[in-house]
């Protein structure tokens, strides 16, 4: 017996296993599914960290949406950052954004220079909105806490966000082009429950059988799930998720050979940086 197929005996065994728990959820298939490759952090790796409108305009030139991550202002504003720390400088300490007016945001903005350029989601959805109306942005919201913020606050901040994405996709006309992306199941419900135009995925680490039902038991759209080429997911999973009701997103792709793999496996969307 070959190596590649004693692998792929391998990975068959592991992911009919693994969806033994998901086959007992009704059917309500997925058909005509289009895969479509989104640039992670907005640009891929071509800006440092990404993130960044310069970032956004770049990765829409070249792929079918872009993938963001966000936070929220201690005035109710989204900006884009992977962390949810404001750097120091200068006569400015270092903060959560949670705990920051927007005000502050661009006053450090400007102190730090060019190494950071924070931008509004509104400044991204005004831009999507004006030059690339049909191309998606998935919004990543990661489970955090605050460091001026007590537990209790942490779970309104988190709603506060996820109704300001909702009224920035209505006010942009963006219906069916925005895909939300978290592991706190209550943020996604509370966007299932007041919204129907934007899509739910549930960010699933490794455990493909739990996020999926996990997905289908709270009625999300899908999952987000992290890929591993070549070890955790198999083009049956997939399937199984489609006839399920359920999209898959994959992250993150870093070069072409795992795109090639993770495009033939025949998900939803792919994020990668390799544009």
């Amino acid at each position: 017996m070959t190596r590649k197929l004693t692998i792929w005996l391998l990975l068959t065994s592991v992911s009919l296993t693994q969806c033994e728990r998901v086959e007992y959820y009704p059917d309500n298939p997925i058909t005509n599914v289009i895969t479509r490759v989104l640039a992670h952090k907005g640009g891929g790796g071509s800006f440092g960290e990404g993130n960044s409108l310069e970032a956004c305009v770049y990765g829409l030139e070249r792929l079918e949406g872009i993938e963001c991550d966000i936070q929220i202002s201690e005035d109710n504003e989204l900006w884009l950052s992977h962390s949810s720390d404001v750097p120091a400088c200068g006569g400015f300490s270092g903060k959560c954004f949670a705990g920051m007016a927007s005000k502050s945001i661009i006053e450090i903005d400007s102190c730090l220079g060019p190494q950071y350029n924070f931008a509004r989601l509104e400044t991204i959805f005004a831009y999507m909105a004006t030059y690339y109306p049909d191309k998606f942005i998935s919004l990543d919201v990661k489970a955090w806490t605050p460091c001026e913020l007590n537990d209790i606050n942490v779970s309104r901040k988190m709603n506060q966000l996820a109704a300001q994405i909702i009224n920035l996709t209505n006010e942009y006309d963006m219906q069916g082009n925005v895909m939300v992306e978290s592991e706190t199941g209550d943020f996604l419900y509370y966007i299932k429950t007041h919204t129907d135009f934007i899509e739910t995925y549930l960010t699933t680490l490794g455990d493909f059988e739990l996020g999926a039902a996990r997905a289908l038991d709270a009625g999300f759209s899908g999952i987000s799930y992290q890929f591993d080429p070549g070890k955790n997911l198999v083009r049956e999973q997939v399937d199984l998720l489609h006839r399920k009701g359920l999209r898959i997103q994959l992250w993150t792709i870093y070069d072409s050979q795992a795109l090639e793999e993770a495009y033939a496996l025949g998900v939803d969307f792919i994020q990668t940086d390799d544009l």
